[in-house]
């Protein structure tokens, strides 16, 4: 079936967009790719909003040359950036661009999405984006975002989207800032061990249990251990007091060893 020509109005329909990943995918030439995408051009912020040609899109992304994607940053800039972060499919193609186009391209994108940290950390599809910032941003957009969560963590450790941001925040960017927030995380009354007992929570108490030393370690392990029959009655918090449960194991074999070797 002949693409060329077709490009936006068959990437609009579910059996269309398929064909054209199908042609991308087949292709014999990043030429012939970009021959293609080229029929996106002016269509952009409207193809990242359809369910259909949105795929077609994060398509053109990955299998495209870096510099060959610019038009599509270059019309997303031309909207509002933080409402395309804020859209189901709009934010997926945040991400691609994020994970393969250059940093230097992408740079003020980020820079536009970061205006508004708080807002999209606790959004149901903003805060994948402000996940994949910390996962493939710049060391400064990521120091940005956990200042920001440093901030918020109250609220965003409260709910189930903030929770993952605070989690992907905790996993991303230098030991040192990581360990600071696990600090300020601690220092908020209750906060640690309800996260611990949440879906994406959980993995903010064990990253906090990774980063913290010494009698912020032993304060974090305590409290924990002193809600382990509640965290128990949660899935999550399971996977948190078996955790502990390992290291203690782990630290009492070392103990052995060294009293041994004594």
């Amino acid at each position: 079936m002949k693409i060329a020509g077709r490009v936006w109005s068959l990437a609009q329909e579910a059996h269309g967009c398929r064909q054209v990943q199908e042609a991308l995918d087949a292709a014999s030439s990043d030429e012939f790719r970009e021959m293609l995408a080229s029929e996106l051009r002016g269509h952009v912020i409207e193809a990242s909003k359809c369910p259909h040609a949105n795929h077609v899109l994060q398509r053109f992304i990955l299998l495209l040359p870096a510099l060959s994607s610019q038009f599509i940053i270059d019309e997303l800039m031309a909207g509002t950036i933080t409402q395309t972060a804020r859209h189901k499919y709009g934010c997926r193609i945040i991400q691609r661009l994020m994970e393969h186009c250059h940093v230097s391209q992408v740079q003020q994108l980020v820079e536009s999405v970061l205006t508004d940290i708080p807002g999209l950390s606790r959004h149901p599809y903003g805060n994948y984006v402000i996940q994949n910032i910390l996962q493939h941003g710049m060391e400064g957009h990521r120091q940005s975002i956990l200042k920001s969560v440093g901030k918020d963590i109250r609220f965003l450790g409260s709910e189930s989207y903030g929770c993952a941001v605070v989690s992907a925040a905790l996993s991303y960017g230098p030991d040192a800032d990581r360990a600071a927030l696990a600090q300020i995380l601690l220092k908020e009354p209750g906060l640690l061990v309800f996260m611990a007992s949440t879906r994406h929570g959980h993995v903010a108490a064990l990253r906090s249990l990774e980063l913290l030393e010494g009698k912020e370690n032993e304060e974090a392990q305590r409290r924990l251990q002193a809600e382990a029959t509640t965290l128990r009655n949660s899935r999550y918090g399971r996977i948190v007091v078996d955790y502990l449960k390992s290291t203690d194991v782990t630290q009492q074999l070392l103990s052995s060893a060294c009293r041994a070797g004594a």
